[in-house]
């Protein structure tokens, strides 16, 4: 980390007390993420705070990625900056590429440094040398830096030159907020010394709770262990729901560790301040109306419900709106694909859009006559809440994160009840009264959260931890 936070004229000794606490997030999980590609879910909200810290002016707060090798969090590289912004980036935060000849040498002394690190260091230090532009400049590039770090691999084990102790990972003052990939990953174990600098959003506890609609790969069967280290180290958590705070401490009272430090922060209302940048907010009327479901297609997400209500209604010759699904297909979906064989008919009444972009789902919410979310488990649920940005009524499955993400404003049924959902959908697209005074009662009760007051909540958070530690 690299930005001077204060001027103090104090002693030495006393300047490192008298800085304030640098405040760091953790951009290796969307380093992953394909650029260009739409964002949804942990993405985005990751997407969200990166910009943030990216759009502030503050000294103290910066961007990060995990290099595996040094087992370190390091600023981004300029072509990293380039692949996670999405809007501007304050000047304080701008990386430069300092050109391809100091990036080089720059290269070669970090292989000095780390003569045994692995080919993703070589792909790492080939895109700063090329400022992440691919090609034959890139390849060569990346060759001859891995021929440099066998040629120093060489001298070490001829005796030309002393090896390199490995570096612990860094401890200096302060808070890395790590992203989900840190959390979940392979890289989880290599930060595992320095957790006692780390804070962590917990977006959910869903592969503890309910492991049965989760593909259960052995880094999930181990999220809850890793909740536990992180929050026996002192790590405080970040949550977007009051549901999700409250069993993070009782799953950790089970476990017998200490509560922890939890803090709230409102969920951004990324895609409506999106939507009013563009001055794309106001309703669409629409010919053919139509419901919409705005999710990854995964069994915790419960379509096949959907899907069984909607051939319900072909077998009793009732006619309900269009039913659109728009988003990514997941995992654990073969009933759903079963389903939808069997039942081919559906298809001309169901729609799944597949992944659509931003400027399309925007569409899709100014023309749905109302939404619908019957998941089985949450921890959060930006569909349900995207609706309400927009005006949209909704009805959403009692899981209580879905209830709290709506301000218990809208419909909420159980999530096996499909008698249940089938009459409040047939109401919903029947009862335009009923309709228009939920619609009433989102205008009155519901208001978009703007990103900057969850930026804010956050960095506050962070300060307030990072402040505490430094007195201890």
């Amino acid at each position: 980390m690299t930005a001077e936070c204060s001027d103090t004229s104090v002693a030495i000794e006393d300047r490192e007390a008298a800085r304030p606490p640098r405040l760091a997030i953790d951009a290796t999980g969307l380093m992953f993420w394909p650029p260009g590609e739409g964002l949804a879910g942990i993405p985005r909200v990751e997407s969200f705070l990166i910009n943030a810290a990216l759009a502030d002016p503050d000294p103290c707060v910066e961007v990060v990625a995990f290099r595996a090798d040094e087992a370190r969090f390091r600023p981004l590289a300029p072509y990293e900056q380039d692949h996670v912004a999405a809007g501007e980036i304050s000047p304080h935060q701008v990386q430069r590429w300092p050109g391809r000849r100091t990036a080089l040498s720059q290269a070669f002394e970090a292989v000095a440094l780390q003569p045994w690190g692995k080919r993703d260091a070589d792909r790492h230090l080939a895109k700063t040398v090329t400022n992440g532009r691919k090609g034959i400049a890139y390849q060569a590039t990346k060759l001859l830096i891995r021929a440099y770090r066998l040629y120093q691999r060489a001298r070490i084990r001829s005796g030309l030159r002393q090896d390199v102790p490995s570096r612990a990972a860094e401890t200096e003052r302060g808070l890395v907020l790590i992203s989900h990939h840190i959390l979940t990953g392979d890289d989880r174990a290599a930060v595992s010394a320095r957790a006692g600098g780390l804070a962590f959003l917990c977006h959910d506890l869903i592969p503890t709770l309910r492991p049965d609609l989760v593909g259960m790969t052995p880094r999930e069967r181990r999220y809850g262990s890793y909740l536990e280290h992180l929050v026996r180290s002192g790590a405080p958590a970040f949550c977007a729901s009051e549901e999700v705070g409250a069993t993070l401490t009782d799953h950790m009272h089970k476990a017998g560790v200490a509560a922890p430090v939890v803090y709230r922060f409102p969920m951004p209302s990324i895609l409506h301040e999106t939507a009013s940048r563009a001055g794309t907010t106001s309703r669409i009327e629409t010919d053919e109306p139509f419901v919409l479901y705005c999710s990854t297609i995964e069994v915790r997400k419960n379509h096949i419900l959907l899907a069984r209500i909607w051939q319900q209604a072909l077998d009793e010759g009732v006619k309900l709106p269009r039913l659109v699904c728009a988003g990514r297909w997941g995992w654990m979906i073969e009933p759903l694909r079963a389903y939808l064989k069997a039942h081919p008919e559906l298809l001309q009444s169901v729609t799944f859009t597949g992944l659509v972009s931003d400027e399309e789902l925007i569409g899709y919410y100014r023309r749905a006559s109302f939404g619908v979310f019957p998941s089985h488990i949450e921890g959060w649920g930006y569909g349900a809440s995207e609706c309400l940005d927009f005006g949209v009524p909704v009805i959403v499955s009692t899981a209580p994160s879905l209830i709290e993400a709506t301000g218990g404003l809208m419909p909420a049924i159980d999530s096996q009840d499909q008698q249940g959902w089938y009459a409040a959908i047939r109401r919903m697209a029947q009862d335009h009264a009923w309709r228009s005074s939920l619609v009433e009662r989102i205008a009155e009760k519901h208001r978009p959260t703007p990103a900057a007051a969850s930026w804010a909540a956050i960095k506050a958070g962070l300060q307030a931890s990072a402040s505490s530690r430094s007195r201890f």
